[in-house]
């Protein structure tokens, strides 16, 4: 038997397995054998490569294309301030420079950072319930279940080329993959986070999340869907509250 074929099959015996890359398209459209065989040998790695690439990717399309004096202006009538347009004019290049290298930096960080964050709460969830499971099978579950945004960011990189300008604060509503489109953002800030929150690609990831960690903790679907949709429901709502008060 070669290494290879040793990898395609299970401990457990004769099972076949999913190589890490066919992970990938397998989680999103064969996520019960997929998630099995994560829960077996957990991986992690190349989702999350995969997610910085187009998160940087969508940094690099994205930046020259934020309209920083209106951001400025914009910031500063709220604020009530006002000053003359050279200082306003140096406001908006100092803003290029430091959001420019801010957004590039939190585009690389953030795929591991929320990864490794969510993966940790979720594991000390399930774990408070009595339910066994390593951090490394948190881990790979976590990093397979936000594949779907992936899809998401591809459509993205697809529309953010024709616009002239983007607000970074509104770039989810963009893809209309959620319902937010239906209020304005400044109108009714906390009824337009909850709407977008109800985001098919979120979704998807949700019903990713259940299958992956039912088959790492070994519980049945609807157990694991209860602990996942009720965290995800308390963060919708937390979010939704910033929204309104900031």
């Amino acid at each position: 038997m070669t290494a290879d074929t040793a990898a395609e099959t299970s401990p457990a015996g004769g099972a076949p397995d999913v190589g890490a890359l066919a992970r990938i398209p397998g989680a999103l459209f064969s996520p019960g054998r997929t998630f099995e065989a994560i829960a077996r040998r957990p991986t992690w790695i190349p989702p999350v490569v995969l997610w910085t690439i187009l998160s940087i990717a969508i940094a690099v399309v994205l930046v020259p294309r934020i309209d920083y004096e209106k951001l400025t202006r914009r910031a500063m009538e709220k604020r009530g301030q006002t000053v003359s347009e050279d200082r306003l004019q140096t406001i908006v290049e100092q803003q290029k420079k430091i959001g420019g290298a801010f957004t590039y930096a939190i585009s690389a960080c953030t795929p591991v950072v929320i990864t490794l964050l969510v993966a940790a709460v979720l594991l000390g969830s399930f774990k408070a319930f009595g339910w066994e499971l390593t951090f490394k099978q948190s881990l790979g579950a976590t990093a397979h279940a936000f594949l779907p945004g992936m899809i998401g960011a591809i459509l993205l990189l697809v529309l953010l080329p024709r616009q002239e300008t983007v607000d970074p604060s509104a770039i989810g509503d963009l893809l209309r993959s959620n319902l937010g489109f239906l209020v304005e953002r400044d109108s009714a800030k906390a009824l337009h986070s909850l709407l977008g929150s109800l985001d098919l690609f979120s979704i998807w990831s949700l019903v990713l999340f259940t299958v992956g960690y039912s088959a790492a903790a070994k519980i049945r679907r609807g157990q694991a869907a209860a602990v996942v949709v009720s965290l995800w429901a308390v963060f919708v709502l937390a979010r939704a509250g910033l929204a309104a008060v900031f």
